[in-house]
């Protein structure tokens, strides 16, 4: 195999793939990029068995072929190389020549043979929606999964295809984020599918695109195609909770904030919290939000937000991070909190298909 390519466009490309890769101690094969030259393209895959990535970029090819080298010692050797057109020539013996100008690398690779095989491409139905519209529905939602290694499907999140939209939703069982869509899909396209927190990560690093991305869901695999990247991953095969019990069906009062301040004096009232005993403490009066945190040993802060309130008094804690991350994950100027009582969970929402359900913390 024989190819010259741009570097700048090769460590693009390996710049997509080298996430998705075994950690030492597994397989060699798998610590491996699969490179495949063909049709004046090069196809650069990983995998770790779970998640898997291709990526293609342009080429020169001299002769066809493929190979798997080790992908993070391709990309640090590639990076050392000058800017411009990098000669690529890998023997029979899957031995890799990198040059540009006169500097080269020599590497060592292993049998494409042994390299684990793509999940198969059919004709199945596919999903499609814009790439800023996934980032953005999974920018408003994965910070809520579950950080516990003991609740697997947590720390997924569900995508459900229902009734004309995608609902995107995340819970660590302490608070939970959702976010919906309209996307067009017959009836009998309608299922629930549950994405890990690995592929959700892979998604946030590789949609950044103006094109579409479609979805296409095969038992308990799925794939998404970006265009030049193709993602494929194992499904969670557990059944996501009933997140619709814990949304409460009515709030008594409504309180509506700008968003930026509340962050600001959140994020000042951040400083006294202890992370073992992070709280903060806010007082819901008539037109004015007290943000409060007091922290034995170590200080107290205060802060005063207008807000749009002619309700009574409600004074609820919670951990101020809780509060913070759906406020940092949307980007409307006001948002609304609905209340009942200080012992009873708040909704957030904004002018978005977007809702923030958040447990307050008992003190005492």
């Amino acid at each position: 195999m024989k190819f010259k390519i741009i570097r700048s466009k090769f460590l693009e490309s390996l710049k997509r793939v080298q996430n998705i890769v075994a950690g030492k101690g597994s397989l060699q094969i798998i610590q491996n990029v699969l490179l495949e030259a063909k049709d004046g393209k090069l196809y650069l895959t990983t995998t770790d068995l779970d998640v898997s990535i291709r990526s293609v970029v342009p080429c020169e090819i001299s002769e066809p072929g493929a190979t798997t080298l080790p992908v993070k010692l391709l990309a640090n050797a590639s990076a050392k190389l000058a800017e411009g057109a990098i000669d690529v020539d890998v023997d029979a013996q899957d031995r890799a020549e990198i040059s540009a100008g006169s500097a080269m690398f020599k590497l060592p690779g292993l049998p494409v043979a042994d390299f684990p095989p793509l999940p198969t491409d059919t004709d199945s139905f596919a999903y499609v929606l814009p790439q800023a519209t996934l980032r953005e529905m999974l920018r408003k939602t994965s910070y809520a999964t579950s950080q516990d290694e003991t609740r697997k499907t947590l720390k997924g999140v569900l995508a459900s295809f229902k009734e004309g939209k995608l609902t995107m939703v995340a819970t660590d069982g302490r608070r939970l984020a959702l976010v919906e869509h309209d996307v067009e899909f017959p009836a009998d396209a309608e299922r629930d599918i549950v994405l890990p927190g690995k592929v959700v990560a892979e998604l946030q690093r590789s949609l950044t695109g103006d094109g579409d991305v479609r979805i296409t869901i095969e038992k308990s695999q799925v794939a998404f195609n970006l265009g030049d990247t193709q993602i494929y991953s194992k499904l969670l095969d557990e059944v996501y909770p009933n997140y619709r019990q814990v949304i409460p069906d009515s709030c008594n009062e409504r309180v509506v904030v700008d968003r930026q301040l509340l962050l600001a004096a959140l994020d000042r009232a951040s400083v006294m919290s202890m992370e073992e005993t992070s709280s903060t403490r806010l007082t819901f009066e008539e037109n004015q939000l007290l943000v409060a945190a007091n922290a034995a040993q170590v200080g107290e802060a205060k802060d005063v937000v207008p807000i749009k309130y002619g309700g009574g008094r409600i004074e609820i804690v919670f951990n101020p991070s809780y509060v913070m991350d759906p406020l940092k994950a949307i980007d409307e100027d006001e948002v609304t909190i609905e209340l009942t009582s200080g012992s009873k969970p708040a909704v957030i929402r904004c002018s978005v298909p977007f809702l923030y359900v958040m447990m307050p913390l008992r003190i005492g």
